[in-house]
């Protein structure tokens, strides 16, 4: 029986709900290990509660500087996975580090309390959640990526917590996201100091190292294929 660090994970006996690093021993259970101590990106589409899908972008053990991605979906028997793209165009930009999932601390309703105790602070509402979980390039501790949106699905902050310590990395609320909104600084309100300028350009920056996705092409199902016929060695 193939042992590993991520199987031992799912023995913890964490909840299928909030089973963040299990998520990672999935892909080993159905892919190989080399694939699941690969994973360097995690995304789940906007929820107002804890997410029931996640992506899962990892490199392609066979092909060096190409992913693969699955789909994982929650079912009553537990996450489902799916094989979603392979190729060298998975993503726009890949996190230069993997995931050390036995770092994590804070699962995905741990980060989402953070988020919310923030925004109560910024006074800012938010109605829905996409979570993304990814290495910090320098550290490389695993950090939650929350962007929140009001109930018109507009992004009205962002938030990067550690998902090892619980601390703020950075966040950002309301113009801080839109510098060049109408009636924003810049645009028909003052003008702005060349400090403010500055500011602004911090915050935008640390806002795009998170934009990973962008209109990409993906080859589905080879790698699939050939993971299949190796038998997961």
């Amino acid at each position: 029986m193939k042992t590993s660090l991520l199987f031992s994970l799912l023995l913890a006996g964490a909840s299928l709900s909030h089973a963040n690093p299990e998520l990672a021993t999935i892909i080993d259970q159905e892919y190989g290990a080399a694939t699941a101590e690969g994973v360097v990106l995690l995304q789940s589409p906007a929820s107002a509660g804890d997410p029931t899908q996640w992506s899962v972008f990892a490199r392609d053990p066979f092909r060096p500087g190409e992913l693969v991605c699955s789909l994982l979906t929650s079912s009553p028997s537990g996450w489902a996975p799916k094989p979603a793209g392979a190729g060298p165009r998975l993503l726009t930009r890949t996190p230069p580090q993997a995931i050390v999932f036995n770092r994590i601390k804070l699962r995905s309703p741990d980060a989402l309390k953070i988020a919310q105790q923030n925004a109560a602070l910024a006074k800012t509402n938010f109605v829905t959640a996409s979570y993304q979980l990814a290495a910090n390039v320098t550290t490389g501790a695993p950090e939650w990526g929350l962007a929140l949106n009001d109930v018109n699905g507009v992004e009205v902050g962002f938030i990067v917590i550690s998902a090892e310590t619980g601390a703020v990395v950075n966040q950002q609320w309301d113009n801080g996201l839109a510098a060049n909104a109408p009636g924003g600084p810049g645009r028909d309100g003052p003008p702005r100091s060349k400090g403010e300028k500055a500011a602004d350009d911090v915050r935008r920056a640390a806002r795009n190292a998170w934009e990973w996705t962008g209109d990409t092409g993906l080859e589905v199902g080879h790698f699939f294929k050939r993971l299949f016929r190796s038998g997961n060695n």
